[in-house]
């Protein structure tokens, strides 16, 4: 039996969709290769993975026949070693006016904020995909202890650059807009640039770590 089946989106876009909610590490770097085979086919317009799907819109609606076979073709075949990720150290500052939420996260889990701190810089988060926002990574997984839900109200206007956690997930907001996120404190790379080719920073499968900066907690 396939882990993956393949369908129809619309009239030009076409989904692979694993047969699983929560992907191993193995199948998302499957789906990251299948995404770079994808674009070297030059057939398609834009290819948007997600945690445990892929959809590719298609160059011209006429080939779909041909590549929701196909696709599953691709899928079989492809190595989840052929993606190469990237690294990416991202400096921050924790705490303050830069983390408003680091405070109470810390009281949430019976913790100092500098524990707080050292297990957000613990590991090596995975981007698991883009969305929300141009440029806004999924990371994952953050230690349990700091898995908290969403805040209950909103802020209206989150600050660019903006250190983020919620559930099991972390992120850095590529630009300043609302969210429900916990800030835990704030960096100065660029995360999204339309000029740059690719515009994202991040791309799924890169690696993220976190090292504090001494003007905040660490």
């Amino acid at each position: 039996m396939s882990d993956a089946q393949s369908y129809l989106l619309g009239e030009n876009a076409l989904v692979l969709s694993l047969n699983v909610n929560t992907p191993t590490h193995a199948q998302q770097r499957k789906l990251f290769a299948l995404c770079a085979t994808l674009q070297d086919s030059n057939a398609f317009i834009d290819i948007v993975p997600a945690k445990s799907s892929v959809t590719a819109y298609l160059a011209n609606p006429n080939d779909y026949q041909y590549w929701l076979k196909h696709i599953m073709l691709l899928w079989r075949e492809c190595d989840d070693f052929a993606f190469e990720a990237k690294t990416h150290v991202i400096e921050t500052i924790y705490g303050g006016e830069f983390g408003p939420d680091l405070a109470e996260v810390a009281k949430r889990a019976s913790l100092t904020e500098r524990q707080v701190v050292q297990l957000h810089c613990s590991q090596t988060y995975q981007v698991e995909f883009l969305g929300f926002l141009p440029g806004f990574a999924y990371l994952g997984k953050v230690p349990c202890e700091l898995q908290l839900p969403r805040k209950t109200t909103p802020r209206k206007q989150v600050p660019k650059g903006s250190v983020a956690i919620a559930e099991e997930l972390s992120a850095i907001y590529p630009n300043q807009s609302p969210g429900g996120w916990h800030l835990l404190g704030r960096c100065q790379h660029t995360l999204f640039n339309p000029s740059n080719n690719p515009p994202s920073l991040f791309a799924p499968g890169d690696k993220i770590k976190f090292v504090p900066l001494k003007e905040g907690v660490c």
